[in-house]
Parts: structure tokens; C-alpha cells; sequence
């Protein structure tokens, strides 16, 4: 019998589930002389085991007298619990019986192949017919999902930092309100605003001000929570959403990020430069985000009508209002005015 696994890294797995050595002995050897690599299984929990595993063969072909679980119950199943096709599905038969014709057909199986019994055998040349297209579906499945992917990417992040965009972002925070609402937990949200951020590009030009900028977006992707949410949603505009923040914890991550993220050096050219921001705060207790969104506005309006360089909320907690939060302060580096 031939061995179960023939590795030639440069030619699709193909999986040969079934029980009958005459069967595996025929299509495995076939299968590796044309440089295919082969495994068998010989049960159905085997079978599914390895088409749900993280890297699943390209092509499977299974035997319908496959059991525990039969092949038709398993390619029902991995049609259920994948969205993408993974597996180019072959089902074989040894008897051309209308049910069983059928129940392929049913199952959603790619392939159907009749495989006659001791007085036969298959047709090989129809068979490696049917696996070269398999694999010609494949190669432009894959294509045609890696580029759904890459646009689906493009449409959600900002072209330049890789952040969420805007419309991508308030599509996650009302996710993640209605999220909050049910756990009765607290939402922050943050508008973060760079101050006289046009002076880099008026002084360095565009060039530097983009590096900056993704340098910040990199910043803020190394040191904000797994599950914060921050996008760009203007030139030098972020909106943060901190799920589980109170309005005083958000404060305080302001003046962290003042200190850690705007406050630590960006080159340019041969000086240092650090930043500063205006920023606005509010918290959500599971109102419309887009409410929620104009009160961080404001008190991003507020902070810029205080001088800058500070943190305001405009929210009903009248220490907010009654306080600012002054973020970053002077040192010996050079500052982005």
C-alpha cells in the first residue's frame, strides 16, 4: 500500500478518505505519480477532523461509503461551518446509483465521481481532468479572495496610517454600544486634535508630516488597549473609543497619551519634535454614539477655545467642566507649535 503522505511542497495536498484498499491502493498511487501529495484517512471523523483543521488539504476526495460521520454528512458540515471555500470536495462512488447521485448533488459537493468495482477501474485521465480544474477554481477562488480582502481592507482603514477610517470606526462603536448597553459597562469616546499641526508640513513638507503621523498611528496601536478603538477621521484628527473607560479614566488616558505618545520625540530631519493636542471627552451610558460624538465635539471646540494643549468634556459631570486637564509639559526639545 503506499505510504500515506508524499510530500513535494510544490504540488496541492489531496486528501483520500476511504475505507477500501483496493480503492486507496488505485488513487493514491495514480495520484503520486503525478507529483501529488497524498494522505489517507480511513473514517469520517478523520476526514473532518483534517477539512476543519487550520490549514486543510486543497482537494479532498472522499469515498460515500465513508462512516462516522458518512462523506455527504461531512461536506454538509464543512459548508456550514466555513464561509469561504477551502476544500475542493470530489465524492466517489463505486455503483452509479441515482440516490447517491442525488445526495452528492444535495450536499453541495464540488465533484462527483463514479469509481466501479472489481470488474474496472476509474478513468484517469477524467480524473486528473477533474483535479486540474479543481485546481484552477482554486488558484482563482484564492485570487478573487485575497482581493475582496484587500478591498474590504482599503475601505475600512486610512490609506496613510492604517487606522479605521471614520465610517468604518462609527460602525464599530455602535457595535460596541450596543455591546455596553447589554453589560452595563462604560463607553468613552475621545477627539483628539493636533495642535498647529500645519506648521510640520509648512516647515518640514508633507513628507514628514505623513511619517509623523504614522508614527503616531503606530504609537497609538502599541501602547492603547487590544480592544481600544482609534481612527483617523481628519488630516490630524483621531477619534478614540475606550469600551469599559469611565469618563475619569478617559481623562487620565489623555494625559497619558500627552505624555507617552504626543510627548516623547518625532524625528525631523536632524532635530526632535513633540506634539500637543486638544482633546474632548464623553462618555456614552449607551446613548446614540452620533449624540455621544457631538459632546466630544464640543468639548474638542472648548479645549481649542482654552488654548490649546488640554482635555475638555462637555458631559454633565460638572468636575469636568469645572476642571482642565492641562496634557504635556515643556522640555528641553523642540516643540511642534
Amino acid at each position: 500500500m503506499p505510504a500515506n503522505t508524499i510530500t513535494v511542497s510544490t504540488s496541492p495536498v489531496v486528501l483520500l478518505g476511504c475505507s477500501k484498499p483496493r480503492m486507496i491502493e488505485s488513487l493514491a498511487s495514480t495520484l503520486e505519480s503525478w507529483h501529488y501529495q497524498v494522505e489517507v484517512v480511513q473514517n469520517g471523523n478523520d476526514a473532518l477532523g483534517r477539512l476543519d483543521s487550520g490549514s486543510p488539504p486543497s482537494i479532498a476526495i472522499l469515498d460515500m461509503d465513508l462512516a462516522a460521520p458518512s462523506s455527504v454528512e461531512i461536506v454538509w458540515e464543512i459548508r456550514r461551518r466555513q464561509e469561504q471555500r477551502r476544500t475542493w470536495n470530489i465524492l466517489i462512488s463505486d455503483c452509479r446509483d441515482p440516490d447517491r447521485v442525488r445526495a452528492a448533488l444535495q450536499c453541495g459537493c464540488d465533484d462527483f465521481l463514479v469509481f466501479p468495482g472489481e470488474a474496472g477501474g476509474v478513468d484517469m485521465t477524467d480524473l486528473r481532468l477533474r483535479i486540474r480544474v479543481a485546481e484552477r477554481v482554486i488558484s482563482l477562488t484564492g485570487r478573487v479572495q485575497k482581493q475582496s480582502a484587500e478591498l474590504r481592507y482599503h475601505v475600512t482603514h486610512d490609506g496613510l496610517t492604517g487606522l479605521w477610517n471614520r465610517e468604518a470606526l462609527l460602525s464599530l462603536i455602535f457595535q460596541e454600544t450596543d455591546r455596553v448597553q447589554r453589560m452595563k459597562t462604560p463607553l468613552s469616546l475621545m477627539l483628539l486634535d493636533l495642535d498647529n499641526f500645519s506648521r510640520i508640513n509648512h516647515d518640514y513638507g508633507y513628507e514628514m508630516g505623513d511619517r509623523i503621523l504614522i508614527e503616531l498611528a503606530n504609537r497609538f496601536k502599541r501602547q492603547l488597549r487590544s480592544y481600544d478603538l482609534v481612527g483617523r477621521c481628519g488630516e490630524d484628527e483621531f477619534l478614540l473609543a475606550l469600551p469599559g473607560c469611565s469618563l475619569e479614566n478617559a481623562v487620565i488616558l489623555a494625559g497619558r497619551i500627552s505624555e507617552n505618545i504626543l510627548g516623547r520625540p518625532f524625528p525631523v530631519d536632524r532635530e526632535a519634535a513633540t506634539l500637543t493636542a486638544s482633546i474632548g471627552v464623553a462618555i456614552s451610558r449607551g446613548r446614540s454614539p452620533l449624540v455621544v460624538l457631538r459632546e466630544a465635539e464640543r468639548g474638542l471646540a472648548e479645549a481649542k477655545l482654552s488654548g490649546k494643549n488640554c482635555v475638555r468634556g462637555d458631559t454633565p459631570e460638572a468636575w469636568l467642566r469645572e476642571q482642565a486637564l492641562i496634557v504635556g509639559s515643556d522640555s528641553g526639545e523642540s516643540r511642534a507649535e
